[in-house]
């Protein structure tokens, strides 16, 4: 008889495969290298440990890390070419359905810590049909926007399925993030030379 996994187990075939498909579309499309660094827990003791541990590539996330509240995440990345960088957030559950709760979950860790970037990840699930619907004709609810001390800060939200089998991702379509390579254009355009 096998052991039932928890979601915890699955964190690193899902940051394997999410940091693989990141680099290889980061190289082809720019022909240079990107860096993925991953945390779990407590983002801001985390995030200095990245830096302590990647100075040179995570240099430009210091003044970022000073200014983070402290929060408790499942899964986050920062990612970089080592001169700017990107935070994604990953919440990833192991339920029947995710739904409104852990959308707002999701929402606001992003909206929190400042990430620009987030995705809800239900092992061998998709999403609940309200919050499934919700996201088809709520288009902001995945792409938001907010102003801050006059600077405007935006998020981009997506929701998908990771299958354990096959261990790949069954994208939901759901949110601003529809994909891997969705995900991958919207960071390439981040990191200009």
């Amino acid at each position: 008889m096998s052991k039932k996994r928890n979601e915890v187990s699955y964190y690193p075939e899902i940051r394997n495969y999410i940091e693989q498909q990141l680099k290889s579309n980061f190289r082809a499309s720019r022909k240079r290298e990107l860096y993925v660094y991953w945390g779990i827990g407590e983002l801001k003791t985390k995030l200095h440990e990245i830096i302590e541990n990647n100075p040179v590539t995570c240099g430009c996330v210091r003044h970022f890390a000073q200014n983070v509240p402290p929060l408790n995440l499942d899964i986050f990345a920062v990612i970089t070419d080592g001169k700017q960088f990107q935070l994604l957030i990953l919440e990833i559950k192991l339920l029947d359905s995710v739904g409104l709760k852990e959308w707002s979950q999701l929402v606001g860790y992003c909206l929190v810590s400042g990430a620009k970037y987030g995705l809800l990840v239900n092992i061998d699930n998709g999403a609940s049909k309200r919050l499934s619907d919700i996201l088809s004709t709520e288009k902001h609810l995945s792409f938001i926007e907010t102003n801050i001390n006059g600077r405007t800060h935006r998020h981009h939200l997506g929701c998908m399925c990771w299958d354990s089998v096959t261990q790949d991702f069954e994208y939901c379509n759901l949110g601003i993030i529809k994909s891997l390579s969705n995900l991958s254009q919207l960071l390439e355009n981040e990191f200009v030379f």
